[in-house]
């Protein structure tokens, strides 16, 4: 069995979940991406042409360090991941009251189950991750 807690895993979900809210329009044909921060193993990880400081797929991706996580969410766990939405996918994953709300929920359901984790929320603006208990 893969150890989900290791810096190779946690780096895969993070870009699964970037490649796909990037590659990803909302209803109004905005990305997915938009305004979504990635919280894992102390960094930040978010879209932005400006500052960004790292390519996937040119994805436009920036990384920033010595993020003390725990600072900022409650339920946080610094080992795995955290996602802050001030965005549309908030709607999707939260509310569930847009168009393609099933599809969304479901490929990003699967894309936690992949690395061995599900998703639960901290509030209506942040999910953490949680590892899938057997």
């Amino acid at each position: 069995m893969k150890d989900i807690y290791s810096e190779e895993n946690l780096k895969s979900l993070v870009f699964d979940l970037i490649k796909y809210l990037y590659n990803t329009k909302d209803y109004d044909k905005n990305r997915l991406s938009e305004d979504v921060l990635i919280y894992s193993m102390n960094k930040c990880y978010y879209v932005s042409e400006e500052k960004a400081n790292f390519k996937i797929r040119n994805i436009p991706i920036c990384i920033e360090d010595n993020i003390k996580m725990e600072e900022y969410f409650e339920f946080c766990d610094t080992k795995t991941l955290t996602l802050s939405m001030d965005s549309k996918l908030c709607e999707y994953l939260y509310y569930g009251d847009v168009p393609d709300t099933r599809e969304v929920q479901d490929k990003i359901r699967k894309i936690f189950k992949k690395h061995g984790f599900y998703y639960d929320f901290g509030s209506s603006w942040y999910l953490f991750a949680k590892p899938i208990e057997k």
